[in-house]
């Protein structure tokens, strides 16, 4: 075994471990003799107890959150003694702040490692700057510097003055800002100025940055590092990247010629960022294949709304052949549909038929008989839909798509929810009428805005969240959706029967921002969803739509130019202030 150690720095605002940190320490027992974990969150007994037994961790403390990552790798050299340190072959400090290897981290460890040349060397750095974090103080300049993610030291290095100085001195400092400028950006020049030599991975001080906000390859830059195949990408180059359009291309790149598990960046980024971010769909999205065979222990409640009566043998058909064990609970608008209902289908499933009016359609009914189905594992909501401003097809294609995937596969959708605790709803993906004729537009979307914005200050979460003002939302179409009761229980509390308009139903009606808030206050609620695949069309059917989408708006589009790239050159500049201001952003 070699004589290597590393002192490794978790921190998670929730207390979890998450999947990322678990791989992460996996690959890197395979270069460390000993692994010290350090967390700065209290994590439960069994997550320690787990690393142990997995042989991933040879030790741990843990501790609050004081002084960041620099006072908690001091902390861990104190409780090991320098004179201690000095017996090691090297010592590198590392935080959970990336996630990888996604590229093979052994050769270039090794090949480091061994340069007689080097005494200590990290992944990438950053150039040399000026900022400006307080208002009242003049500017400073911060050095060229290893960024402070992985930093390995040589023997040579650990046994000399100069590092039991710096690391011994280091104090509890409450501003992160601070840290940055006294430990992260001068950690390199002061052990270069007591004469060691230092490397990285990706020197990227001469590289050329034209066309990206920031001179942080790290954090701005993720196709620089696949290039050069990296092996750790930095978890704020995905909230900063969150919408560039290169970041889907990242996750495909991944694919291709990477083994790191995908699901690791989404399941982490929809925790700290959002849950629908473009790169993350395609690993949210699951193409099932019906299994009649397979059966399921959850206790299943259906809510159904019924306003096209006609249509219930059409959905009974699927319940019963793909639900299979159910509850059935009916709304309808009048006393006379009820009449009708209890005569043909006196059901031993359907245990209750309950008058709604014709008043939001069907999320007013939803809303009504939600409390009877508190007590189930899981619910799934439909409603007869047709459309009677357009050709039967349209509505037909509609209901029939989400009926081929929420209800054929019903059985595999509830083996997700039972191998998936944090599932908490599964949608269909988009009808693929919309394939062929273009779905909402940002210039729709931001007219329903205002309601999404006052239904969301109304809902009563334990940990609210910012809803983001988006040109595209993740939604169940039609709101028919399989879900968890708590993940949508206090959505569907909050009263909004005075803000329903009559019909007929404006498309930019209450009711269109209640359809695309379902994803986004599950998420809060802390659960994720998952999309379950209609069918798969190529390439020239979306270039069709997105040219008859282009046509159609061509007038508004040159009318909304101008404003737009406004807002884009002041979102940019946000960004960078952000950057230069604020540096603990990165």
């Amino acid at each position: 075994m070699n004589n290597r150690l590393l002192l490794y720095v978790h921190f998670n605002k929730d207390n979890k471990l998450s999947a990322h940190v678990i791989y992460q320490l996996q690959h890197l027992r395979e270069l460390f003799g000993e692994i010290f974990f350090i967390s700065n969150s209290q994590l439960a007994e069994k997550d320690l107890t787990g690393l142990s037994n997995q042989h991933l961790i040879d030790g741990f403390m843990q501790r609050e959150n004081k002084g960041y990552d620099f006072v908690a790798w001091s902390d861990a050299m104190k409780h090991y003694g320098f004179d201690k340190l000095a017996n090691y072959d090297s010592v590198t400090v590392m935080n959970d702040t990336c996630f990888g290897p996604v590229y093979d981290f052994s050769a270039p460890f090794e090949r480091f490692d061994s340069d007689a040349t080097v005494d200590f060397w990290g992944i990438t750095n950053n150039r040399s700057h000026k900022v400006k974090p307080w208002a009242d103080e003049p500017e400073i300049k911060l050095p060229d510097h290893i960024q402070s993610y992985f930093v390995s030291y040589k023997q040579k290095v650990v046994a000399s003055d100069s590092f039991v100085k710096f690391w011994d001195t280091v104090e509890v400092l409450d501003d992160v800002v601070k840290v940055i400028i006294q430990y992260e950006t001068a950690m390199t020049k002061y052990f270069e100025d007591a004469g060691f030599h230092s490397a990285v991975l990706f020197d990227t001080r001469k590289e050329d940055w034209s066309g990206m906000l920031v001179h942080d390859f790290s954090v701005f830059n993720l196709p620089a590092l696949l290039q050069r195949h990296i092996p750790f990408l930095k978890i704020k180059a995905f909230s900063y990247g969150a919408d560039n359009i290169y970041t889907p291309l990242v996750i495909e790149r991944l694919q291709q010629e990477s083994d790191y598990p995908i699901s690791y960046i989404v399941e982490h980024m929809t925790d700290v960022d959002y849950p629908d971010r473009e790169y993350m769909l395609s690993e949210k999205t699951i193409q099932f294949t019906p299994d009649l065979t397979a059966s399921s222990n959850l206790k299943i409640a259906i809510h159904l709304h019924a306003f096209y009566i006609d249509l219930i043998p059409e959905y009974l058909n699927y319940f019963d052949n793909f639900v299979k064990n159910y509850d059935l609970y009916i709304t309808t608008d009048s006393e006379e549909k009820k009449l009708q209902i209890q005569t043909d289908y006196p059901l031993p499933q359907v245990k209750d038929i309950e008058i709604t009016g014709n008043k939001g359609r069907d999320v007013l009914p939803w809303m009504q008989v939600t409390p009877k189905m508190k007590n189930y594992d899981l619910i799934g909501h439909f409603h007869t839909k047709k459309s009677k401003d357009n050709d039967w097809i349209v509505g037909e294609s509609w209901r029939r798509d989400i009926e081929y995937a929420l209800l054929k596969p019903a059985q595999q959708i509830f083996q997700e929810f039972e191998k998936n605790p944090q599932l908490g709803l599964m949608i269909a993906d988009v009808p693929s009428f919309f394939d062929h004729f273009y779905g909402p537009t940002y210039i729709t979307e931001r007219d329903i805005w205002h309601y999404m914005y006052e239904m969301w200050q109304k809902i009563d979460f334990k940990n609210p969240k910012e809803l983001k003002q988006k040109d595209s939302y993740v939604m169940s179409y039609g709101t028919m959706i399989w879900y968890r009761p708590e993940a949508l229980q206090n959505l569907l509390e909050i009263n909004i029967a005075e803000a329903v308009p009559e019909e007929p139903i404006p498309y930019n009606s209450i009711l269109h921002a209640f359809e695309r808030l379902i994803v986004y206050a599950a998420w809060v609620n802390g659960y994720d969803f998952r999309i379950s695949q209609i069918q798969t069309n190529n390439g020239f059917i979306a270039n069709y739509s997105a040219n008859r989408l282009l046509r159609t708006v061509e007038t508004d589009l040159t009318q909304t130019k101008l404003r737009d790239l406004v807002k884009m050159m002041f979102k940019k500049i946000k960004v960078i202030l952000v950057y230069r201001l604020m540096p603990w952003k990165r």
